[in-house]
């Protein structure tokens, strides 16, 4: 019995530190995170959050306890749908190099 609890935990655990990308934008969406931190986590008003969002456990600090101008979240998204934000953040992928882009190299 002891040993399904542990791996219940553990799954659960792993699951949470996972996520899921597609809720995690829908919640992104519905929270209005795009309104300071961009659609796609590019930052504007708020910081930067992708292409290198930081870890789950990061991410949860400081969302219920930030030390910047973000007003804290504590009973409106919970962790699970955090995790699933971070997921969905970690899936943006980096935009190309000024370099590569002809137009700003003109």
């Amino acid at each position: 019995m002891i040993r399904v609890a542990c791996i219940l935990l553990i799954t659960a655990a792993l699951a949470l530190a996972q996520g899921n990308p597609e809720n995690g934008k829908r919640v992104f969406m519905k929270q209005m995170c795009y309104r300071c931190h961009g659609t796609d986590g590019q930052g504007g008003a708020g910081p930067r959050l992708a292409p290198k969002p930081i870890s789950t456990e990061a991410l949860i600090k400081y969302v219920r306890n930030p030390t910047g101008q973000m007003p804290p979240y504590t009973n409106q998204v919970t962790d699970a749908a955090l995790a699933d934000i971070r997921a969905y953040l970690a899936t943006i992928p980096a935009p190309p190099p000024v370099k590569d882009i002809p137009l700003l190299n003109q």
